[in-house]
């Protein structure tokens, strides 16, 4: 069976089309508890449905390339507003449950290298929390502020995301599938390389601290591979042809399905598509 895999945050699920999710039963779907986002999109799609199953199959960007791969299953890995760390944590999920990864090709859609979810205790809530960094940051309290100041490193977190990328997209090609990603910065020396890695060499005294400090004996076999080396061995989609006019008027805001937001409508899935179809090439 071939098998379109697709992971990323909102813009890869496709959770603007909807009003409010929540699981379902099982925990295989997330369901719609509150219709269509909007009524201009009810209106639009009178004739689907306001599923994630059928968001998935018909306006997604793993949709529209599958028309042009002929996958026989679309898997949506996509979660809105969270970060890299969760996207390598349910693809490593999903790589688990598989003995062969034949067919399969994994399309990742970057969120953001530094992206990342932090576990913190949620006083409104008076529990525990898996929260994305972003919202601490908001917050500037003082305790939080503290800790950006002496605990978090960005250009740390986004080394190591790099090298999970690296390590999970050589984990499927050993299992006979395909690993392909993109960054919607569309920055760098391909255009779907992130901007956040427009210079390299901030990253080496990480690097050095990673391998000196965690390694005692058997240092040859436990070394990683140089950083700009990984770089260069992971699977970006070529879209140095890629032309902003691509996406000019094809947002859900443009077209006045949803007011103020910016993910792409249905044709501007259609336009990542293509350009994802000509960079596998």
């Amino acid at each position: 069976m071939k098998t379109l895999v697709g992971i990323g945050c909102s813009h890869t699920a496709g959770t603007a089309f909807l009003d409010g999710l929540t699981k379902s039963k099982d925990g295989s779907w997330l369901e719609l508890t509150g219709g269509w986002a909007s009524i201009p999109l009810a209106k639009k799609y009178k004739d689907g449905e306001p599923t994630m199953e059928w968001i998935t199959n018909n306006l997604t960007w793993m949709a529209k390339l599958n028309n042009k791969l002929g996958c026989d299953k679309i898997v949506n890995l996509g979660v809105g507003g969270q970060g890299l760390d969760m996207n390598i944590m349910n693809m490593k999920s999903y790589i688990d449950k598989q003995e062969d990864l034949s067919g399969h090709v994994f399309i990742h859609q970057i969120p953001s290298m530094s992206r990342v979810n932090i576990i913190n205790f949620l006083k409104s809530d008076n529990k525990w929390g898996w929260t994305p960094i972003k919202f601490l940051l908001d917050s500037k309290g003082s305790s939080i502020m503290n800790f950006f100041d002496n605990y978090f490193n960005e250009d740390f977190h986004t080394l190591n995301n790099f090298y999970e990328v690296y390590y999970l997209q050589k984990q499927i090609e050993k299992l006979g599938g395909r690993y392909y990603c993109f960054s919607l910065d569309m920055h760098g020396l391909y255009s779907s390389y992130p901007g956040e890695l427009q210079t390299l060499d901030r990253f080496a005294k990480h690097e050095y601290m990673v391998n000196s400090d965690s390694i005692y004996f058997e240092g040859k076999l436990q070394a990683r591979l140089p950083f700009k080396k990984i770089i260069s061995n992971i699977n970006w989609l070529d879209f140095r042809n890629k032309d902003d006019r691509d996406f000019q008027n094809k947002r859900l805001d443009d077209q006045g399905l949803l007011p103020d937001d910016y993910h792409f409508a249905e044709d501007g899935n259609e336009a990542l598509a293509n350009l994802i179809f000509s960079g596998m090439k």
